[in-house]
């Protein structure tokens, strides 16, 4: 077990993940989220610092992007805590390699403990066949921890 920075919680540090959502994935992803991060487990929760997204343009665009079709980062499930949102017309629907950056939404949230962190689409998607690359930046905080001595 790893101790805890008691004034911050933190028990993983500046961590990094790199995932890939399938083209299959993404026609599905409005009703299959896709788990990006594991849950950390009991009492511990994910605190992200930000995502860079890249679409590997294969040789077709996605089509039926519009504008309330957006890429959400969620806790738990497709309806769990908003943490960011990618706006998918001008990335999604593009016919060549694209890069976005995805930071925590402004304001906050009440953090979920032991959830994992998904990917889930606003809306369906036609056509298209390239995957995402997602790399995540983010740190593992232990919320009984928080500030205790």
């Amino acid at each position: 077990k790893t101790a805890p920075d008691h004034a911050t919680g933190i028990v993983a540090a500046g961590r990094q993940s790199d995932v890939v959502i399938s083209s299959a994935e993404i026609h599905a992803l409005h009703t299959t989220p896709k788990t990006l991060i594991a849950a950390p487990g009991a009492g511990k929760t994910i605190v992200v610092d930000r995502a860079v997204f890249f679409l590997d343009y294969n040789s077709a665009a996605y089509a039926s992007v519009g504008a309330s079709d957006d890429l959400t980062l969620r806790y738990t499930d497709g309806s769990g805590a908003t943490v960011g949102t990618l706006e998918t017309t001008g990335f999604l629907d593009q016919t060549a390699d694209k890069y976005s950056l995805v930071v925590p939404a402004a304001g906050s949230f009440i953090l979920p403990t032991n959830a994992a962190l998904v990917a889930s689409l606003a809306g369906a998607v036609t056509t298209g066949n390239s995957p995402v690359a997602v790399r995540l930046f983010y740190n593992v905080v232990d919320l009984s921890t928080l500030l205790s001595s």
